[in-house]
């Protein structure tokens, strides 16, 4: 599809490097300040790679062993944070959907006779896991407001650079024709910066440590943000996130008796705000009510489309009747198993931009059925949370998954590096003590005292 793929540009090296050297003076300060070793890998792991995506022009390229410098930078971090995470974390039984998932993708790899393909979704898939559990040991050992407030440090790279872009009039092709421009600080493509802001925004969430009226800027910044990024995706996945993060801050304030007056109250606000931002946004949002007319339309055979169908939603329907007839002409192998990690590659012109789609081509039906109990089990966590911010955290998971039905966050290491987050903080609320903080005198890198995990024999 023209113009649906328009990858963009890093800024320009008069103005990418001495905004590099800033940033990396301003992320001196929290590296200097924090005596936690663990806190200091996971705040590393994200700035390394917002910082390396933001010059993508030349850690995209193959490097001299066949692998992308993104690649091998990733692939570092990960094998970093094995060292230093607690070995027996991982054998959490938590983890276990987590690791049916790394089992599906060699299997599938193994029946495709493509094990090669398997490495770089195998370490995708275990980064997941060791950033879930850094997360859970930071905040076991630091709390979770100490641990969050330092994390949104990362995000002072996306947040400046995005500041440059628009001063500089620096734009790129939205996705979709005439969609319009997207302001991503020089990033690929609005749909891994959308990512990177949205968490930014999920960790502001649950920064309670911060002041007000400098929560409520991050806050504001990353909404802001995420509107200049002009990504349909995620401002409608993030969209459950944002309305129970400002109701949720407004109706604690109130004592338990007023509590319900105050909800209704501020649910017709919220509904007339939500009125108004539809509004704001009709254009850009236009083609959704074509589709909510008629659904059924969409769902045929890709050479079924008219022109104007393709072009719906970003042409995301015909992209996945694509993946989906490709699959229903496979054998029974690939009904069960798929076709192999990263076959999509050289038969499509696009990836899937649908997790369940995407899963289903290259993983079968037994791929969908590991990706859907994974997200079910962390909901299921969720739920059984009994002490902090309880609706936040499942409004966390439900915009994840939101934002897996139109892209495939899985696939990226930003979308990891926030599902991470999420999962560790689950884990934390979950497992960990029953107070909301551990906290531990700033001289000291040893993990604090928790309840014990639950543990495979």
């Amino acid at each position: 599809m023209e113009g649906f793929e328009i990858v963009g540009k890093s800024l320009p090296g008069w103005l990418l490097y001495p905004a590099t050297l800033m940033v990396l003076v301003v992320l001196a300060y929290p590296f200097y300040s924090v005596r936690s070793l663990i806190a200091r890998y996971v705040l590393f792991a994200l700035s390394f790679r917002y910082l390396m995506s933001a010059h993508h022009d030349f850690t995209f390229q193959d490097s001299p062993i066949g692998m992308s410098y993104n690649a091998i930078g990733s692939s570092m971090v990960f094998l970093l944070g094995l060292v230093l995470i607690r070995t027996r974390h991982l054998l959490l039984t938590t983890l276990l959907p987590f690791y049916a998932i790394i089992g599906v993708v060699v299997l599938s790899a193994f029946a495709n006779r493509t094990l090669g393909s398997s490495i770089d979704v195998v370490v995708k898939f275990g980064y997941l896991i060791v950033i879930t559990i850094a997360v859970y040991e930071s905040i076991s050992e630091r709390g979770e407001e100490r641990t969050m407030s330092l994390l949104l440090w990362a995000m002072v790279t996306p947040v400046f650079f995005q500041f440059l872009s628009v001063v500089f009039g620096i734009s790129k092709g939205a996705e979709g024709v005439g969609a319009g421009v997207s302001y991503v600080g020089g990033y690929n493509h609005e749909a891994g910066f959308s990512t990177v802001l949205a968490t930014g925004f999920v960790i502001a969430c649950f920064a309670t440590g911060l002041r007000l009226w400098l929560r409520g800027g991050a806050l504001l910044t990353f909404l802001v943000g995420l509107f200049l990024a002009n990504y349909r995706t995620s401002i409608i996945a993030f969209s459950p996130m944002v309305l129970m993060q400002f109701n949720a801050d407004v109706l604690a304030r109130f004592s338990p008796r007023v509590r319900i007056i105050i909800g209704l109250v501020l649910l017709g606000f919220t509904m007339a705000g939500a009125v108004a931002a539809a509004w704001v946004m009709r254009e850009k949002f236009a083609d959704l009510s074509v589709v909510y007319n008629d659904p059924g339309s969409l769902i045929k055979p890709q050479a079924q489309f008219t022109p104007e169908e393709k072009r719906l939603l970003s042409a995301r329907p015909w992209i996945w009747a694509g993946y989906i007839d490709a699959y229903l002409s496979g054998s029974l192998k690939n009904w069960v198993l798929g076709f192999g990690p990263n076959a999509w590659v050289g038969k499509f012109p696009v990836y899937a931009h649908n997790t369940l789609v995407g899963t289903l081509y290259e993983y079968g039906i037994t791929g969908v059925v590991a990706m859907i109990i994974l997200w079910s089990w962390m909901l299921i966590c969720a739920l059984r949370v009994k002490h902090g911010p309880k609706g936040k955290l499942l409004a966390a998971h439900a915009s994840f998954l939101l934002l897996n039905m139109a892209t495939m966050p899985h696939w990226t290491i930003e979308g990891n590096l926030l599902y991470g987050i999420i999962c560790g903080y689950t884990f934390y609320l979950l497992l960990g003590p029953a107070t909301k903080a551990v906290p531990r005198p700033a001289a000291t890198t040893a993990l604090a005292p928790m309840t014990r995990p639950n543990i495979l024999k």
